[in-house]
């Protein structure tokens, strides 16, 4: 297939978050007095929606006032960590190098869309996307109808979605586009375990996913 349009995710690929996310559900579980929660368990349970994500870390199903409290001590402690995160140090020049290749590109997030426009960070960016949709308030917090919504307004053909969790595999898979995983070798949210089982390409630098969409350029 042929790639002339780039989705990007945001938390995780093109926003160095990870150690924020992380620390942020670490210091909820602590606060709400359940179980430890170690980066280890966390890349192994990581899914969505958050709800079953907490289940599976919790080792039980919460109830909504438990999920709610989470929900609070996470918002808190991911606010201060998140504003000292920066984009990855390679973001602009994968963003750069697709632009200059003539592709188009648009940014998807689970992150609420006016909290993300509003971002230092992504306004560094943001004159990159032909398209921005943050989660509004009317959506499920799941990526799957979340992508489909996204596609349908991007309208493009031969489109690669890049994203670090398995949800986006699963998310792309199920709208029938491909999906390239960036893993990290440092900060990966998902562990290598996981990766294995997704049999998708993988890559370990954002401007590696730019090679492999030109690539595919070359072999169509």
């Amino acid at each position: 297939m042929r790639v002339n349009h780039i989705v990007w995710d945001w938390n995780g690929t093109l926003f160095d978050d990870g150690d924020a996310l992380v620390r942020a559900t670490i210091a909820a579980f602590a606060r709400a007095g359940l179980p430890e929660v170690t980066v280890t368990g966390y890349q192994e349970h990581f899914t969505r929606p958050i709800t079953d994500f907490y289940d599976r870390l919790a080792g039980k199903a919460l109830s909504p006032q438990e999920q709610a409290d989470l929900n609070d001590h996470f918002q808190f402690s991911y606010a201060d960590l998140m504003g000292r995160a920066a984009l990855h140090s390679q973001t602009v020049a994968a963003l750069t190098a697709w632009r200059d290749a003539g592709g188009s590109q648009s940014l998807l997030s689970m992150y609420p869309h006016d909290r993300l426009v509003d971002l230092p960070q992504f306004r560094v960016i943001a004159h990159f996307f032909d398209r921005v949709d943050g989660m509004r308030s009317d959506e499920q917090h799941r990526k799957e109808p979340h992508l489909r919504r996204h596609l349908e307004s991007v309208g493009e053909r031969g489109v690669l979605v890049v994203g670090d969790s398995v949800d986006d595999v699963h998310a792309a898979t199920a709208c029938g586009v491909p999906c390239l995983l960036y893993h990290p070798s440092n900060g990966a949210l998902v562990s290598q375990t996981r990766v294995d089982g997704l049999r998708v390409p993988v890559v370990r630098e954002l401007p590696d996913a730019v090679r492999w969409a030109l690539a595919s350029r070359d072999d169509g």
